[in-house]
């Protein structure tokens, strides 16, 4: 099973592959790491991320998407973009697609303490934890 994890962040889509179950699990590290949108209140550049997006899925075989769900308000609210592209990435029909809530991410990080690939980024570990969330 290949996991999708994903963060939104400003105007940009963060993005980390792992294959296999919590106890034995691989960091398949690929290019692009992020996919960015350049306008998005330009309808063809919202359907440009919306393609980017939908062929890394395809082209790297992904069987789940788990997205870190956005807060709606307070102090770690996301910004307007960031629903839209969370909402691009949920329209994704060829697998599930998954919010994870970001209490449910710490109490499973802290639950099995996965160690951190030496492949994986800085601005990618908060998809990294969102795609460990959800393998079996």
């Amino acid at each position: 099973m290949i996991v999708c994890g994903m963060e939104m962040a400003a105007s940009e889509s963060r993005l980390v592959l792992l294959s296999g179950n919590k106890s034995d699990f691989h960091h398949l590290d690929v290019k692009p790491r992020k996919i960015k949108i350049a306008d998005d209140e330009n309808a063809e550049e919202v359907r440009a991320f919306r393609d980017s997006l939908f062929a890394f899925l395809r082209a790297k075989n992904v069987d789940m998407v788990a997205i870190k769900k956005r807060g709606k308000k307070g102090e770690y609210a996301g910004g307007p973009i960031g629903f839209k592209l969370e909402a691009i990435a949920q329209l994704y029909e060829e697998c599930p697609v998954s919010l994870i809530a970001a209490q449910t991410i710490t109490v499973n990080i802290n639950r099995h303490a996965p160690e951190i690939p030496d492949t994986l980024l800085k601005y990618q570990y908060a998809a990294f934890q969102t795609a460990f969330t959800v393998l079996p």
